[in-house]
């Protein structure tokens, strides 16, 4: 078991009223599970996500995340389990603007504390998912799709134990969301890592091993997939 959620809620205080984004919703996930979590626009989708991986603090129940459970511990202790056990993908990229992006992909195996050999890694990684004529550009200089082909390459630099991708797609066109999803998937088999995507493309859910459906703040359906779609190369 590499990720537990038990009867987690979090709310926001308002103005005049106190909003429930997430209400009561507990999960397991096992090692090397590839899960997506699907829902409609203010279903907490992302919340979940970011409570999951630590980045926000429950208003109430539990995450056990890599063997720690983390809704307890201070914000120096969860940075140091993001920093060795899992790695992340989001819709607008983050790259670091003022990096190339073999240095962006360096960047968690020097706060890993093992900058020798780095680059040599991230060049390898940048090879991987097809720039790696493109080392020494920055995120200027490069479009959407390859902006997120350098943030998978430094998501996998660090060789997480779970991986958080929020909508990794959502930005991009349908030919380069499928070049994305097909490096993601074939990235994440090499590695062995356990994957979860928050997402609203469904074509992309369908090649999990399960997905979770929100509605509301609530869990309204958790269904394994009993044979994903197998995944094509376009490219």
């Amino acid at each position: 078991m590499i990720l537990d959620v038990k009867s987690l809620t979090k709310k926001y205080k308002g103005v005049n009223r106190e909003l429930t984004v997430l209400e009561d919703v507990s999960f397991q996930v096992e090692a090397g599970e590839i899960l997506s979590i699907v829902g409609p626009s203010g279903s907490g989708k992302t919340t979940l996500l970011g409570l999951c991986a630590g980045l926000d603090k429950p208003s109430s129940g539990s995450v056990q995340l890599c063997g720690s459970e983390i809704s307890g511990l201070s914000e120096d202790e969860k940075a140091e389990i993001r920093n060795k056990k899992v790695g992340f993908i989001f819709q607008n990229f983050q790259l670091l603007p003022t990096l190339t992006a073999i240095e962006n992909v360096t960047i968690p195996l020097e706060i890993q504390g093992k900058a020798k050999g780095a680059s040599d890694k991230a060049k390898e990684l940048l090879t991987r998912v097809g720039l790696g004529d493109r080392l020494t550009h920055y995120p200027s200089q490069l479009s959407g799709g390859e902006q997120q082909r350098v943030s998978l390459a430094r998501a996998f630099s660090n060789e997480p134990e779970i991986l958080f991708a929020d909508e990794p797609t959502g930005n991009l066109d349908d030919d380069t969301s499928h070049m994305v999803e097909d490096l993601l998937f074939t990235l994440n088999k090499e590695k062995g890592t356990t994957l979860i995507i928050v997402t609203h493309d469904m074509e992309l859910a369908q090649k999990t091993d399960r997905i979770i459906k929100l509605r509301g703040g609530h869990i309204v359906s958790d269904e394994k997939i009993s044979s994903p779609e197998v995944v094509e190369n376009h490219g």
